[in-house]
């Protein structure tokens, strides 16, 4: 058994440092791993969403944002859970549904690396809207919503696909001193289909556009 002078000791070393691994808990209670599993499941703790689930966190450490999302410096922690079920309850809870990119965005990490094992999941449908697949909730009357209002906002000019925002940034990323204009002049002549106001709002997405169009984006 872990004494209590130890205890409050990790604790305060887990409050300080915000963050910790199973095998550091391990060390500073001196004890096996399914011990500290025991005092992590007492504390209320949360595990990584990320780099497998191996980072802890506290319920009273975490400082959830809208999205029911905590990030501590690149490890990302969820209100919901794990990454299945935090993929879930987003989309759930999204008015127009997500699409990979806009979950990547929520939750900070590349989601089209693990997105394929949600094609068979029953809690949510996907679909193909314009050339991007987008997740909705499975329950009818919700997908029905969510459906209309992604209607509704595609309205208004679309963002590139996903294939086209890597062009456009790697192109971008070699050439920082380009123009908006010379940007869209290049690129469309191997990649047609991509103009001057669809790549405004993607810069615009990632708080990299300027007002004028012919001084350089970087």
């Amino acid at each position: 058994m872990v004494k209590k002078e130890l205890l409050d000791r990790a604790m305060r070393k887990f409050l300080s440092a915000q963050v910790m691994t199973l095998s550091q808990l391990e060390t500073l209670l001196s004890c096996s791993q399914r011990s500290v599993q025991r005092h992590l499941s007492k504390w209320g703790c949360l595990r990584s969403y990320n780099y497998n689930g191996m980072y802890f966190s506290l319920q009273v450490i975490a400082r959830f944002d809208s999205f029911g999302v905590w990030k501590y410096q690149d490890v990302g922690f969820s209100r919901f859970g794990n990454l299945r079920d935090t993929v879930v309850q987003l989309v759930s809870n999204s008015p127009a549904g997500l699409t990979a990119t806009e979950l990547g965005q929520i939750l900070g990490v590349n989601a089209h690396s693990f997105m394929s094992q949600f094609r068979v999941d029953p809690r949510l449908k996907r679909e193909k809207w314009g050339g991007r697949l987008v997740y909705f909730c499975a329950e009818h009357n919700i997908r029905i919503t969510q459906s209309r209002e992604r209607s509704t906002s595609q309205s208004a000019p679309l963002l590139p696909s996903d294939a086209q925002a890597i062009i456009i940034l790697v192109f971008l990323l070699k050439n920082p001193k380009t123009t908006m204009e010379e940007l869209v002049g290049i690129v469309n002549k191997e990649h047609k289909g991509i103009d001057i106001t669809m790549v405004e709002r993607l810069l615009e997405y990632y708080g990299l556009v300027k007002k004028n169009p012919s001084s350089h984006i970087l």
